[in-house]
C-alpha cells in the first residue's frame, strides 16, 4: 500500500499517556509506517533553540523520526520522496532548523517552516551549493537487509520473523558488516571474537579455514547460512556475507537438531536497486593478496530484476613453515520482484580453496610451546588440504493478504574436502608420533522449508504466529585410508620426507539422514501498547538415520521428538526491558553410535533457563545485553575407549551430563555520532555432573572454552566537514582467559591479551585502510586439540587495503 503524506507530531499530553501512546499516535497518523519508535513526552520545540542532538548515519526517515522525537518538532513530508534516502547524521547543539538543515545536507530535499509550526519537507530546487541526494540500498533496517552503523536493531535469527531485537526474550548478537570492514575481518573466527560466549572450536587443523564455534561451551557441529543448516561446514569467504548472528541457547524449535549452545547464522549480501560497482586490493604480512568485487544493480529498467555478484581471490603465505593459502570465491544472486507483493530471490555460491594441513606445534604440560611458532610437522609435497563448497537455492515470499504471508526456501548444499597429511597423534620423548591420512569426504544436502506467517489481533491482543513445516535430506560418502607413519624429531625446524603406503584400502563409511519436521510459534503483545511480549512455540521432529561402514550396514535409527521453547519479556520503560525464557534442544545420534550389545543410543536433549535485561541509551543509539543462564544437556554419548584397548570393539555409552552456567554482556552502537563501540564480556562455568563410563570425569570443565572472554573496540571518524573529514581511526583489546584443548582437559593453556588498531580515510569514492593485528606482537597458544597439536596465534599481522566505488 503506498504512504502518503507523514507527520510526525509532538504531543503535550504524552507525559500522561506514556511515550508508548505517541508511538501509535504517530503510526495511525502514518498510514502503514513501518517501525515507528516511541517517542519523548516533549512539548514543541522552538526552532532556534539550542537542542542537544546525538543522530547517527543511516536511513533518513529513520533519523526523521528520531529527530522528531528528540525534538518535539512537527516533521511532515511524502514517504515516497525520501525512500531510500540516507543522511551522515547529525551531532552537538544546534537550534531545531539548523539541526533538520544538517540531517538533510546531501539528500537533496529542504526544510520548510510553517506558519502554524513545523516543518514541511520538499525536493530542494537544483541550484547553486545544491548536493546531489546521498542514496541507500534499503527503506530502513530489515532483518536481513544491511546494518548502518555497529548496532543491528532488527533479526530474523532469533524468532524466524522481522522482529526488533528488543522484542526477542533471548540473547541475540548480531555483528554488521560495518564492524566487520573496520576490523578488516577475514575470517568467521574473527567475527566470534566480538560475541561474548561464542569462541573458535579448538579441534581444528586450519586457522584460516576452520569455522565452528564453541558457544556457552558447546560446540557447534554445523552453522546457518539465511536460515538453513549447513551441517559440514565447507570452505566459508567473507566477500557475499552482510552479517553474522548468534543466537544463544538451544533453538530446535526452529532448526531442528542442534547444540543446547546456539547457532551461528550468517546473513548474505542481497541485490539492491541502486547500482554500485565497489572493487577492493588487499595486500599484507606474509605475502598476503586478496582481491575482490561487490556489484549490485537493475537488470532491466523497470527495476523488477535486480543482481548482485560477490567475488574475491586470495593467495598468502604464512608465519606458519611451508603454508600457502589459495582460496577463490563467487557469488552471484538475482532478485525478482515482479509485483509489490511477491519476491523470488536466487543465491547461488562457490568456493574453493587449497592449503596444506596445519598439524600445528607441540606444547609441555603447561601449554608453552616446545618449538618456534613457525615449525612444520608435515610433509610439503603430500597433497594437503583441498575443500570445495558448492550452494545453490531460492528464496521465495509473497504476502496472500495484509495479514497472512508465505515464505518458501529451499537449498541445495556440497561440500567437497580431499585431505593428504600426517597428522600428530602424540607424543613420546622427544617425538610426535605421527599418522598418515588419506580422505576423500562429499556431503550433501538438501533442505525445503515452508513458513506461514500472520500477524493480526484477537481483541487487544496482537499476534505474530508462525506455522511451518522443514523436510532435510543429508547424504554422506567418506572414503579413509590411515597408517601409522614415522615419528618425527621434536625441533625448530624438522626435516619430514614421507612416502605414502603404495597399496592402500580404502574405507568407506555412507550415511543418510531424514528430517521431517512440524513448528509453530506465536508472538504474543500483551497490555498498553503490547509492553508485555510472550513467545511460545513446539516442534515436532521425525529424524531417520541410516548408516553403513565398509559395506556393514548399521541398524536405521529412528528418533521422535518434540521440543519447546517459551519467553516472557516486560518493557519497564520503552528503552528498558527484562525477559525470562526456556527452551530445549534435540539432537538424534548418528547410525554408528550405538552402545555394546549394537544398539542405537537415545538421542541427546538440553534445556536452559535465561533471564536478562536489554536497555537502549544515548537516544538509543547505544544498546546493551546481559543475560544469565543455565543449561543442562543429558544422554551425552562419549567412546568407550576402556572397552577399545581391552577388545578393540567400538562402542559408546550415554550415561554423561553436561551442565553450563554463565553471564554474559554486549554493548554496540553510538558513544556520539563520530565515536562507535563494540565491547562484550562472557563467563562461562562448565562442569561434568554425570559420567556413568567414567566417574573420574566428573566436576571437570567441558573442553576448548575459556570461562573469561572479553572484547573492547573503539571507532572514531572525523566529522566530513571537519578539517579531517573522512579521516577514521579503531582500535581495542581481545582478551581470552585460561582455556583447556579441545581435546584434553587435562592440558590448560594460558591466557592472552593481544591489541588491534587500524585506520582509514575516505575521500570521495576512494577508502584507503591499515589494519594491525596483535599490535605489540605478543606470543600465546590460541588453541589446542592435544599438547601434540596446539596451534600458536599469528604474530602482529599488518593489512592494507584500497577499494573504489563506482
Amino acid at each position: 500500500m503506498p504512504r502518503s503524506l507523514v507527520s510526525f507530531r509532538a504531543n503535550p499530553r504524552a507525559r500522561l499517556l506514556r511515550r508508548a501512546w505517541l508511538s501509535v499516535a504517530i503510526a495511525l497518523t502514518a498510514g502503514c509506517l513501518h517501525s515507528v519508535a516511541p517517542a519523548h513526552a516533549q512539548a514543541v520545540t522552538a526552532a532556534a533553540e539550542p537542542v542537544s542532538l546525538r543522530i547517527g548515519a543511516g536511513p533518513l526517515g529513520a533519523a526523521l523520526e528520531q529527530f522528531a522525537r528528540v525534538t518535539g518538532t512537527n516533521i511532515s513530508y511524502n514517504a515516497q520522496l525520501i525512500d531510500g534516502l540516507a543522511t551522515q547524521g547529525v551531532d552537538g547543539s544546534h537550534g531545531v532548523a539548523a539541526g533538520l538543515r544538517i540531517l538533510l545536507a546531501g539528500s537533496g530535499m529542504e526544510a520548510v517552516e510553517q506558519p502554524g509550526g513545523g516543518f514541511l519537507l520538499r525536493k530542494a530546487p537544483l541550484g547553486a551549493g545544491t548536493l546531489p541526494p546521498v542514496t541507500v540500498s534499503a527503506q530502513g533496517e530489515t532483518a536481513i537487509g544491511p546494518v548502518y552503523g555497529y548496532a543491528a536493531r532488527r533479526s530474523a535469527t532469533g524468532t524466524k520473523t522481522d522482529t526488533p531485537l528488543r522484542e526477542v526474550p533471548a540473547s541475540v548478537q548480531v555483528v554488521p558488516r560495518e564492524v566487520m570492514d573496520d576490523q578488516k575481518a577475514l575470517s568467521l573466527r574473527d567475527v566470534y571474537e566480538n560475541i561474548s560466549g561464542v569462541q573458535a572450536s579448538g579441534n581444528t587443523l586450519n586457522a584460516q579455514t576452520e569455522v565452528l564455534p564453541i558457544i556457552r561451551g558447546f560446540e557447534s557441529p554445523s552453522l546457518m547460512r539465511n536460515g538453513l543448516r549447513a551441517t559440514y561446514a565447507g570452505a566459508v569467504d567473507m566477500i557475499n556475507i552482510e552479517r553474522v548472528e548468534v543466537l544463544k541457547g538451544p533453538a530446535s524449535i526452529l532448526y531442528g537438531a542442534l547444540e543446547p549452545g546456539g547457532i551461528v547464522n550468517y546473513v548474505t549480501k542481497r541485490p539492491q536497486e541502486t547500482s554500485s560497482q565497489v572493487f577492493e586490493q588487499q595486500i599484507g604480512s606474509d605475502s598476503f593478496r586478496r582481491t575482490s568485487g561487490d556489484l549490485t544493480g537493475r537488470i532491466d529498467e523497470d527495476g523488477a530484476w535486480l543482481y548482485r555478484l560477490n567475488f574475491a581471490r586470495t593467495d598468502s603465505d604464512s608465519f606458519r613453515d611451508e603454508m600457502h593459502l589459495e582460496r577463490t570465491a563467487i557469488a552471484p544472486s538475482f532478485l525478482w520482484q515482479p509485483s509489490a507483493d511477491t519476491e523470488l530471490l536466487l543465491d547461488f555460491s562457490y568456493v574453493k580453496e587449497e592449503q596444506p594441513y596445519d598439524a600445528g606445534i607441540p606444547v609441555d604440560a603447561k601449554g608453552r610451546p616446545l618449538v618456534a611458532k613457525s615449525a612444520f610437522f608435515n610433509d610439503p609435497d603430500l597433497a594437503g588440504r583441498s575443500n570445495e563448497d558448492y550452494y545453490a537455492g531460492y528464496q521465495l515470499a509473497h504476502a496472500l493478504s495484509p495479514t497472512w504471508s508465505l515464505r518458501n526456501q529451499f537449498q541445495f548444499h556440497r561440500a567437497r574436502n580431499k585431505n593428504e597429511t600426517l597428522r600428530p597423534r602424540g607424543i613420546s620423548g622427544n617425538n610426535l608420533l605421527m599418522r598418515y591420512q588419506n580422505e576423500d569426504r562429499e556431503d550433501d544436502e538438501l533442505q525445503f522449508v515452508l513458513d506461514a506467517i500472520g500477524k493480526f489481533s484477537t481483541g487487544p491482543v496482537a499476534h505474530t504466529l508462525l506455522i511451518g513445516a522443514e523436510y532435510i535430506k543429508q547424504e554422506t560418502d567418506w572414503l579413509r585410508f590411515r597408517a601409522n607413519a614415522p615419528a618425527i624429531p621434536i625441533s625448530d625446524h624438522p626435516v619430514v620426507d614421507y612416502t605414502p603406503p603404495a597399496n592402500q584400502t580404502f574405507g568407506v563409511d555412507q550415511g543418510e539422514t531424514r528430517w521431517k519436521s512440524l513448528y509453530v510459534q506465536d508472538q504474543i503483545s500483551l497490555l498498553e501498547a503490547g509492553r508485555l511480549k510472550l513467545l511460545i512455540g513446539g516442534r515436532f521432529d521425525d529424524v531417520t538415520t541410516q548408516a553403513r561402514s565398509d559395506g556393514t550396514a548399521a541398524p536405521d535409527v529412528e528418533d521422535r521428538a518434540f521440543t519447546g521453547r517459551g519467553g516472557l519479556l516486560y518493557q519497564l520503560t520503552p528503552r528498558h526491558s527484562a525477559y525470562l525464557s526456556v527452551s530445549q534442544s534435540f539432537k538424534p545420534q548418528q547410525g554408528t553410535t550405538v552402545d555394546v550389545n549394537g544398539d542405537p543410543l537415545d538421542p541427546e536433549r538440553g534445556e536452559q533457563y535465561e533471564v536478562g535485561v536489554k536497555s537502549a541509551f544515548l537516544d538509543e543509539q547505544l544498546f546493551v545485553t546481559v543475560a544469565v543462564y543455565q543449561i543442562e544437556k543429558k544422554d551425552v554419548a562419549v567412546f568407550d575407549q576402556a572397552l577399545y584397548d581391552a577388545t578393540g570393539q567400538s562402542a559408546y555409552f550415554s550415561g554423561v551430563r553436561q551442565q553450563s552456567r554463565g553471564i554474559e554482556f554486549d554493548l554496540a552502537g553510538n558513544l556520539t555520532r563520530q565515536l562507535k563501540v563494540s565491547a562484550s564480556y562472557g563467563y562461562v562455568d562448565t562442569e561434568v555432573l554425570a559420567n556413568a563410563g567414567d566417574q573420574a570425569q566428573v566436576g571437570r570443565p567441558l573442553p576448548g572454552m575459556s570461562p573469561h572472554t572479553a572484547r573492547l573496540w573503539l571507532a572514531y571518524t572525523s566529522d566530513r566537514s571537519g578539517p579531517l573529514g573522512g579521516l577514521g581511526v579503531g582500535g581495542g583489546l581481545r582478551h581470552v582467559g585460561k582455556s583447556t584443548a579441545q581435546a584434553d582437559v587435562n592440558l590448560e593453556l594460558p591466557a592472552y591479551t593481544v591489541a588491534d588498531a587500524g585506520v582509514w580515510y575516505q575521500w570521495s569514492r576512494v577508502r584507503a585502510s591499515l589494519n594491525i593485528r596483535n599490535l605489540f606482537d605478543e606470543d600465546y597458544i590460541s588453541r589446542a586439540s592435544t599438547s601434540a597439536i596446539a596451534h600458536p596465534g599469528a604474530p602482529r599481522t599488518v593489512t592494507a587495503a584500497a577499494s573504489i566505488s563506482f
